[in-house]
């Protein structure tokens, strides 16, 4: 019979042994992909993160103050930013990122929707654009968003993407983690927390890492964009202060939709204000139920996928020129450099916005909005969709679907599926039922400088300015 230290012997030899045998594998993945792993994301790479961020004169300050405010001696402030930075740095896995993340993240969308990405306007930027570091600034529809952004830069590089508290859940945690995210906290104030946190996203942005973050800093409850977050847009500026950072600066601006959003009826109950009181692992569990019972569906080949998702990009944006016009952007005062943050906030989601795709629920939601209060014959349906398309000839029609009767029937598809729209005599109308869903698909196709001029208060119903503007 085996002794308890042989069976722990013999466990901790297959450990070391599956771990050698991981890292050698994860090595000739990379040789072989020739997949451009940033340094900084490895985790012998730690310490030196560590160095740069505590010897920022910032970091010290914030810990002299904090020892001061919490009346704790310098060597407890000090473990607590310590805490801080483990909490955000990421343990970047690289065979768990491109052995598990690529494959879960191509299957996980690939079941749930038709994945569309779009890439020319990213291509020409890489053959056109010298070396330097990029920042994909993303509009933020859905939870699914990270890994649908995942999924569409695999094959080019690994992205360092800013994760809220949400995904610090087991075993989310650790995943996101591996995958290369840095965790933030939103709406956390204390000074030396974001002192670290600054500066760690400095240090990242000057030694090249690639970098995603969702400027409205949180998911839309109305459908339309939110007003731009400057706060990690302001960290990521302000590592130009640094005079060895010559290498070009550039914001990818990136739109995300879709036909479903899976949290749709979520969102909207809390546009009503119905508080939200589900806890993260309560959360956590309403997703794998989710996922469990579309399983099913698919194995009796009755689930349907939920539309398209799609992924477009607008015009990259050189944070170089901008500061060269705009040079008090790296003023010390933020208050002072904030106008001129918010100036180059407002230009990226301007080009998110020339950039959303236009995809057949939002559109069918739009010109039901367009006739609330009675039903519209399928030929006159039909008829919109056409004069949708000739008046946003500029925008992103990243479709299967050529014609306007062929957008229809998608979109008719999928919102009967969901009793979203009713057959009545005459044609069709919106669920009466349903008005809610109706604005939140509309108003995604809301221009940014139409959501800016109508105010940022998020709200149920569309704009009368847009309506009128749709004629």
């Amino acid at each position: 019979m085996l002794r308890a230290w042989e069976i722990l012997a013999a466990i901790a030899a297959v450990a070391i042994v599956s771990f050698v045998l991981g890292k050698r594998h994860a090595r000739r993945l990379q040789r072989s992909r020739r997949i451009h792993v940033d340094k900084y994301k490895l985790k012998k790479r730690h310490a030196d993160i560590e160095l740069e961020v505590f010897g920022s004169r910032e970091v010290v300050q914030a810990i002299q103050a904090y020892a001061k405010t919490n009346h704790v001696s310098t060597e407890a402030a000090m473990k607590q930013a310590r805490q801080y930075l483990r909490e955000i740095v990421p343990k970047f896995n690289l065979l768990a990122y491109y052995r598990f993340g690529a494959p879960i993240a191509r299957a996980l969308m690939y079941f749930l929707y038709w994945v569309v990405v779009e890439r020319t306007a990213l291509r020409d930027f890489n053959e056109r654009a010298t070396k330097g570091t990029v920042v994909y600034v993303i509009n933020h529809r859905s939870n699914a968003d990270y890994v649908l952004v995942a999924h569409m830069l695999f094959k080019f590089i690994s992205l360092s993407y800013a994760v809220g508290e949400w995904a610090r859940v087991w075993p989310l945690n650790h995943v996101f983690k591996w995958f290369g995210a840095y965790f933030i906290r939103r709406r956390y104030r204390e000074p030396m927390y974001h002192a670290v946190l600054s500066n760690f996203v400095q240090t990242i942005t000057r030694n090249g890492v690639t970098q995603g973050i969702f400027i409205e800093g949180g998911l839309s409850r109305d459908g339309a964009f939110r007003k731009p977050k400057i706060g990690m847009l302001d960290y990521i500026v302000t590592s130009k202060r640094d005079p060895e950072f010559t290498a070009p600066l550039h914001i990818i601006p990136t739109s995300i939709n879709y036909d479903r959003v899976l949290e749709d009826r979520n969102l909207t109950d809390e546009l009503l204000g119905r508080e939200d009181r589900a806890t993260k692992t309560e959360k956590l569990r309403t997703t794998f139920q989710f996922l469990f019972k579309n399983s099913l569906r698919s194995l009796f080949r009755r689930f349907k996928r939920y539309g398209y998702a799609v992924v477009t990009f607008g015009t990259p944006i050189s944070v170089d020129e901008f500061i060269g016009r705009h040079p008090a952007v790296l003023a010390a005062d933020f208050e002072q450099r904030k106008p001129d943050l918010q100036r180059l906030a407002d230009e990226v989601m301007n080009e998110i916005s020339a950039a959303a795709p236009i995809t057949p629920v939002p559109l069918a939601a739009r010109i039901f909005g367009e006739h609330p209060a009675r039903e519209i014959p399928e030929e006159q349906i039909v008829q919109a969709i056409a004069r949708y398309r000739e008046r946003w000839s500029s925008r992103v029609w990243t479709l299967r679907e050529t014609t306007p009767a062929e957008i229809w029937i998608a979109a008719r598809d999928l919102l009967l599926f969901r009793h979203l729209i009713e057959a009545v005599d005459g044609g069709w109308r919106w669920n009466p039922e349903e008005l809610l869903l109706r604005d939140f698909y509309a108003n995604s196709l809301l221009t940014f400088d139409e959501v800016k001029r109508r105010g940022w208060p998020e709200r149920a119903v569309m704009p009368e300015e847009a309506l009128a503007a749709a004629g």
